[in-house]
């Protein structure tokens, strides 16, 4: 699988496009799942306190992902934008500045971690030795935090211009190095002691740190298309970069948001109803693997038409990554409905998970087609400038709809707030579509304009 050069985006047949940028992303994506479950599955053989610990920091780590990813991609779009005008002088500003949001970024949340990990802690938990281990978890996470700023920005610039295959590659190696590192920190080998959840996060932050030394590295030496050197910081691109990537840090940020608000929800009813919502989770990060690697593929593509006005081929890049997707996710709701038991099996369900596990899961899955149109279809929104659009179904999905349905179809039976995810995710998609539309029929309408 070769690399694509930048002009290509606006020439290359698309499927194959879409497929060869894609492809890497998901395959890179597959690995950072896998090592995410392996990890906690370590740390839970060595101290179960350890791994409760893991599980209040989850959100504070989906934070750190959420802005990293958001600033990575806001830069994406403007490159992609810019390359499609023509314009290298702006892509490589950009590119630069991308880098100064991620190091602001990085010493916020540094300081505002140092002031409220302690609070935060004791909040969620009384039990002093799982704080102490969340504590010592996450200030070595956060203090060594400009490792993943820096490594998202610099792997959406590669991704920007073409080139997804070394970003797969850099994070694939670190996922697994950091398999091989987390047992050998945590228990310790030959002259390294055991470190127990210290070890775990020192894994995590070397890896880390090597994915994102061969990123920033090859961003500034070892790729042609932009030249990115030092400069005087731009006030005005790093707001744009912020402003374009802010849909994308609300998708993540607040995943961990309604997650708990569920779990409020579900406790009500049982653990079991708490842990079925739990495992759909964990699979769902499986499920949406190729959606998000076409979200991460077709940025590019669509930002670089964009910014070159050939309209037609960006439309064509959003039906085609939306026929991919849909097929996935079709084919992730007949597995869930055939093979609900077997799934629950993985997890060593007992009798009264599986009664209420088999369930929740059938249920859930027939919102899965819906996905390709609420993810995919905002991606349009944001790679052409659209943000407001973008942040409503945000908004809509994961705030107004999820946890005010499920709390009040909860006092109707637990069935019935498993009704929550498809009725919220068709409101959403059904919106999306109208936007869509909108767009479509106005402005950027490619019928008016030639073909490509």
């Amino acid at each position: 699988m070769r690399q694509v050069s930048a002009e290509s985006m606006g020439t290359r047949p698309l499927l194959p496009l879409i497929l060869t940028l894609s492809s890497p992303i998901m395959l890179s994506l597959l690995v950072q799942s896998l090592y995410n479950i392996i990890d906690s599955v370590y740390i839970s053989h060595y101290d179960s306190n350890g791994l409760t610990a893991l599980s209040l920091a989850f959100p504070v780590q989906t934070l750190i992902t959420a802005v990293a990813s958001g600033t990575g991609a806001g830069t994406n779009i403007i490159i992609a934008k810019a390359l499609g005008a023509n314009d290298k002088k702006n892509a490589s500003s950009t590119a630069f500045n991308g880098f100064v949001l991620s190091l602001i970024n990085w010493s916020f949340f540094v300081i505002i971690g140092i002031l409220i990990l302690e609070p935060y802690f004791s909040i969620f938990t009384a039990n002093t030795e799982v704080a102490s281990l969340g504590l010592k978890y996450l200030n070595i996470i956060l203090l060594f935090s400009i490792a993943p700023f820096t490594e998202n920005v610099a792997v959406r610039i590669l991704q920007a211009t073409g080139n997804t295959i070394l970003p797969m590659i850099f994070q694939s190696t670190a996922a697994l190095l950091n398999l091989i590192l987390d047992p050998v920190f945590i228990w310790g080998f030959g002259v390294i002691p055991a470190m127990g959840i210290s070890g775990a996060a020192i894994a995590t932050v070397l890896s880390q740190f090597l994915s994102a030394t061969l990123a920033v590295i090859t961003v500034f030496f070892k790729q042609t298309v932009l030249t990115v050197s030092f400069r005087i910081p731009s006030f005005d691109l790093i707001k744009e970069i912020f402003v374009t990537g802010l849909p994308s840090v609300l998708g993540m940020a607040l995943v961990s948001a309604y997650i708990s608000g569920l779990n409020a929800v579900l406790a009500r009813f049982s653990e079991d109803a708490v842990s079925s919502l739990g495992i759909y989770y964990k699979l769902q990060t499986f499920l949406l693997i190729p959606t998000y690697g076409l979200n991460q593929g077709v940025t590019p593509i669509m930002g670089f038409n964009y910014g070159a006005k050939k309209y037609k081929r960006m439309w064509y890049t959003l039906w085609y990554s939306l026929a991919i997707s849909t097929v996935t996710l079709v084919a992730g709701t007949l597995c869930f409905c055939l093979f609900t038991r077997e799934i629950l099996l993985l997890f060593h369900a007992s009798d009264s998970l599986m009664y209420t596990g088999i369930p929740a899961l059938r249920i859930i899955s027939t919102s899965f087609p819906f996905f390709g149109l609420t993810i995919l279809m905002p991606t349009l929104f944001q790679s052409t400038g659209y943000i407001r659009q973008n942040i409503i179904i945000t908004l809509l999905r994961e705030v107004f709809l999820l946890v005010p349905i499920a709390w009040a179809f909860s006092h109707f039976g637990l069935i019935y707030t498993w009704l929550t995810f498809p009725i919220s995710e068709s409101i959403a998609a059904f919106l999306t579509c109208y936007y869509t539309y909108v767009l479509f029929r106005g402005p950027l309408a490619y019928r008016r304009l030639s073909p490509e």
